[in-house]
């Protein structure tokens, strides 16, 4: 006798569903991975994701130094929401703060060494994502940073992200001033060529162009990149 053959649901090859759909769930199943990790990892140290993602703005800012509005701006929360997790953070030795003496409204934040240590981790052990980006060829990491380059400045564009220190809208950066393939950027606060493998996303020196340089730079950058 025959066995019956079990019957299978096929996707109907003439509506497939949209590449654009497909890149959204693999970027948001990527992001809760990360979230559940994170979750564990933070119940573990005692801290939670705000306060780390504090500790990770004040690791990003210069000298370690970021006003709480700043903070508040760049987590998109609520100025008392961040005051609240830096007054924790402080409990914790974690960061110091200190209340400007020409303003006493504007209160500065500063890294502790111990808050920087608990930024900083294993520096011997490389984090999950940078571990499985590794394993991507060179010219698909320089692929991947470059769909996430404009990903991230349609988010900004769309208000959904309020700062975004990339090199691309950077009053230093100059796209496409050389020949080089492999370094065919400039970048005048070093002085130096600069490849797509080796732009920034979170620049500690960004400075935000002015809007004509920006917008001049943003389309002379992205009007050569792989389509």
């Amino acid at each position: 006798m025959i066995p019956q053959a079990k019957s299978i649901t096929l996707l109907n090859p003439k509506s497939p569903e949209p590449i654009t759909v497909q890149v959204v769930a693999g970027l948001e199943r990527i992001g809760l991975a990360m979230k559940s990790r994170t979750w564990r990892r933070e119940g573990r140290s005692g801290l939670g994701p705000l306060q780390r993602q504090v500790l990770a703005v004040l690791q990003s800012h210069p000298k370690h130094i970021a006003q709480v509005s700043q903070i508040a701006e760049e987590l998109a929360v609520r100025l008392p929401t961040a005051s609240e997790a830096v007054a924790t953070l402080e409990r914790k030795r974690l960061v110091r703060r200190r209340r400007s003496k020409s303003d006493g409204r504007v209160v500065t934040v500063e890294l502790s060494a111990k808050g920087l240590r608990a930024c900083s981790g294993n520096p011997h052990k490389p984090g999950a994502l940078v571990t499985a980006t590794a394993t991507l060829s060179p010219r698909e990491q320089a692929a991947m940073l470059t769909a996430l380059i404009k990903l991230i400045k349609s988010l900004q564009d769309q208000g959904e992200i309020s700062v975004a220190r990339m090199c691309v809208s950077c009053r230093y950066f100059r796209p496409n001033q050389y020949d080089d393939p492999a370094k065919p950027h400039h970048c005048d606060y070093v002085n130096a060529p600069l490849g797509d493998m080796t732009l920034r996303v979170n620049c500690p020196e960004h400075e935000s162009a002015p809007k004509g340089q920006a917008d001049a730079a943003w389309t002379a950058f992205s009007n050569s990149r792989i389509a």
